[in-house]
């Protein structure tokens, strides 16, 4: 792992608007470092919902999206990101279940290992399309989405909240619930 240099990374790419370039590295890079440092895998749909509640308590409007990736002619996989005026955030992709998955994240539609260009393609649609769960998950809405959670009918609220804590923000998980719960997945694919 080079979270180091992927949190310093992030300051060197910045998104279209100043305004929000500030308060958008802070909470990717507090969601970042507590993927990495709790190595928290597979967490794609989680965490990029929880990313999304917390830029929009910073009034930070994101586009919350599901799609399938493409890793070459013949590698997909199913995966959750955000935008922020049209630029990929995606801190989860350095965190798969399976290691040959396993991207730097991308943060501005920027690769924070080299700041180039991402080597995989986001929205791009396979020949098998979804899984059983990626279905589950472009369908349900953010309360219907944790409710089906097999841990914890609460887990997107309270990690969130936990999230929140990491990046110096005040959230309580039942307004989240309330303000949040409606949020639908953009599904994209090319």
């Amino acid at each position: 792992m080079e979270l180091n240099t992927w949190l310093k990374n992030i300051d060197g790419v910045s998104l279209h608007s100043n305004s929000v370039d500030y308060k958008a590295k802070k909470v990717f890079k507090a969601v970042l470092n507590w993927i990495v440092k709790t190595n928290y895998r597979g967490g794609c749909h989680d965490t990029s919902a929880a990313l999304h509640m917390l830029l929009g308590e910073q009034g930070i409007n994101s586009r919350l999206c599901i799609g399938e990736v493409k890793i070459d002619e013949q590698s997909f996989f199913d995966h959750s990101w955000l935008t922020v005026e049209g630029l990929i955030l995606d801190a989860s992709v350095c965190m798969p279940n399976i290691m040959d998955y396993a991207f730097p994240p991308v943060f501005a539609s920027k690769d924070l290992q080299t700041l180039d260009a991402p080597a995989i393609h986001y929205g791009v649609r396979s020949p098998v399309g979804f899984d059983s769960e990626a279905i589950f998950v472009s369908k349900a809405s953010l309360s219907e989405y944790s409710l089906g959670h097999p841990d914890d009918p609460n887990k997107l609220w309270n990690l969130t909240k936990t999230l929140a804590k990491e990046a110096g923000i005040k959230a309580n998980a039942g307004k989240l619930k309330e303000q949040y719960g409606a949020v639908m997945r953009n599904v994209i694919c090319i």
